[in-house]
This record gives C-alpha cells, sequence and structure tokens, in this order.
C-alpha cells in the first residue's frame, strides 16, 4: 500500500484528506503540533509524527525521518494572519516564518525522496505582492515550482461542509442582526468547494504525474453581498441589509467584534484581498457539490452557534 503524508490530519482540510485516502486503500502518515485527540476520527489508522522545524537552512533531522517512504505529501501548512490574532494560544509564527517553514519542508520532501507533493495555496497568490498572506503563498509555490519535484498547486478561496467556519459565521451573523456591513466597494466574488470534492481531487492529482497549476473551486460563484442577503433570504426568510463601508473603517469594526466574539474575524489581508476580489475564480470547477444545495440541507443547524478559528492549530 502506498504511504501518504498529510500536514495536519486533525485539522479541517487535513482530516478529509486522510479520510479519502484511507478509503482508497493506502496508508497515512501526518505531521502536527497536536496531539492525537482522545475522540480519534481515525480510530489511529493515521501515524502522527511530530511537525519540527530547524532553525537553519537545512531540514530537522525529524523531518527527514517522517518523510522517509512517503510516495505523496499533501502540504496544508501555513499560517492566517499577518500579526498576531485575537484568541492566539501558544507561539505566533508571521508569514515569512511560515514561507522559511513551508520551503524547507518541500527541501525535506525531495532529499527524502519523496515523489509527488501536492500543495494547497490560495486563488490569485500573484495578484497581491503587498499582502504577506497572499505573497507568501506565490513565495512557496515558487519554490516548490523550482525544487524540480513532481507537483500539483491547488489553489483553494474559501471551503464548506461539515465544521466549516466562514459560511457558517456569515450564517450566524445573518441570524441575529439586520444589518451586514462589508468593505466597499462592492462586486467582489467568492467560489467555495466542499472541502470533501477538494480531498477527493486532490488524492486524483497526488495519484498522478504531471505538474499542475489550477484554481480549486466549486460549481458557484457568487458576489459576496448577494451570498450573505441569500443566506439571509434561505435561513431566516428575511435579506440583511449589506452597508457598504471604507475598508480602513471596516477594520476596526471587525476588531472591535473580534474582541466581543474572543476571534479575529478579518485580518487587513483578508479584507484587502476581498476587495481586490482574489476570492474569485474563472476556471471550470474541480468541485460539484454546490454551495446552495447544501445550505439547503443543512439549513436547521448552519450558523446556529458561532465557530471560533483554532488557532492552536495554525502550526499543525
Amino acid at each position: 500500500m502506498t504511504l501518504s503524508l498529510v500536514t495536519g490530519a486533525w485539522s479541517y482540510l487535513g482530516r478529509s484528506i486522510a479520510f479519502e485516502l484511507l478509503a482508497r486503500g493506502g496508508r497515512v502518515r501526518t505531521l502536527t503540533s497536536r496531539r492525537r485527540p482522545e475522540a480519534d476520527p481515525f480510530n489511529r489508522a493515521v501515524d502522527s509524527w511530530p511537525l519540527q522545524f530547524a532553525a537553519g537552512t537545512e531540514p530537522a533531522p525529524g523531518l527527514l525521518e517522517a518523510l522517509a517512504g512517503v510516495d505523496t505529501l499533501y502540504n496544508t501548512y501555513w499560517v492566517r494572519h499577518d500579526r498576531p490574532p485575537r484568541g492566539q494560544r501558544g507561539n505566533w509564527i508571521s508569514h515569512p516564518e511560515a514561507v522559511r517553514r513551508s520551503c524547507q519542508l518541500i527541501d525535506a520532501a525531495k532529499m527524502a525522496g519523496v515523489r509527488r507533493v501536492v500543495q494547497f495555496t490560495h486563488t490569485r497568490t500573484d495578484q497581491a505582492p503587498d499582502l504577506p498572506y497572499f505573497a507568501g503563498k506565490a513565495a512557496v509555490e515558487r519554490h516548490l515550482r523550482d525544487s524540480g519535484l513532481s507537483h500539483a498547486i491547488l489553489r483553494p478561496n474559501s471551503l464548506f461542509g461539515h465544521r466549516d467556519i466562514i459560511i457558517n459565521n456569515v450564517a450566524w451573523a445573518v441570524r441575529r442582526y439586520p444589518v451586514f456591513p462589508l468593505p466597499g466597494p462592492l462586486g467582489y466574488r467568492v467560489r467555495p468547494i466542499h472541502v470533501d470534492d477538494l480531498a477527493a481531487a486532490a488524492c486524483d492529482l497526488g495519484a498522478d504525474s504531471r505538474n499542475v497549476t489550477r484554481d480549486a473551486c466549486g460549481p458557484e460563484q457568487y458576489v459576496f453581498a448577494d451570498l450573505v442577503r441569500w443566506l439571509g433570504r434561505t435561513l431566516t426568510g428575511r435579506a440583511p441589509i449589506v452597508l457598504p463601508l471604507p475598508p480602513r473603517l471596516c477594520q476596526p469594526l471587525f476588531q472591535a467584534t473580534g474582541w466581543v466574539l474572543g476571534d479575529t474575524i478579518l485580518s487587513w489581508s483578508e479584507i484587502k484581498g476581498l476587495v481586490l476580489d482574489l476570492l474569485s475564480s474563472d476556471e471550470e470547477p474541480l468541485g460539484s457539490r454546490a454551495l446552495s444545495d447544501w445550505v439547503h440541507e443543512h439549513r436547521e443547524e448552519l450558523g446556529r452557534e458561532f465557530q471560533l478559528y483554532p488557532y492552536r492549530l495554525q502550526q499543525r
């Protein structure tokens, strides 16, 4: 059986990839900074190794050992924020450091003889060189291409499915408030993909040998403001009033809301990424499940509770 390594198998996307690989009869190992949860979703079928990085340029010996015998690396490693977010637990990792670590992981994969790397980045990474989140992912893409490793680079912009955060928290807000502030000018889009569709596509490409870079999006694309209104009508029978505000005014408003909820709602990079339309895609869909169908299927439970972002998983 082929051995695959998934970074962060206890996390959202990593968990779905690990389940998909196991369902296909493969063996799965994970690199993680978390302890194995007491309620192990894989019933100990996933071999867990600690995620270790060296301070210098050479990969840590433990990283090379963990990658020994691995056929395909599914790399979801990244950090969300460009400054310590509200609710951060443990040490915070900056985007430049995340780039250095990601490149070290790719170098270790090459040294260990890994056949192929499936790397997850973001749509339109090359269109925002002044935003650390996007520029950092673009730098990791370049390093992977320059490594000479067989690779697939998948570029999602948002995920939905069981335990999702973004759609759930928008739904939570429209259930409670008649007004929904958004950075203006409006018109920017989002094209989510179901997490299990992304996992299945990643595993298909992991078994391939062609070098591929493509957007990883679902079949439906929404103007974000229209998505907010539609969620309101679908879940509550009324559409919230979408209030466009200058991005610089949205930032302190979202920060204040985050202090109340114990989370960071949107970082400045994320606000700018929205306004610059970096969550859109004009490529053919990679996933087949429509967000509209999924929302209707889960309308009773969607948005009932605010979902905190699991910051302790950032260093997975």
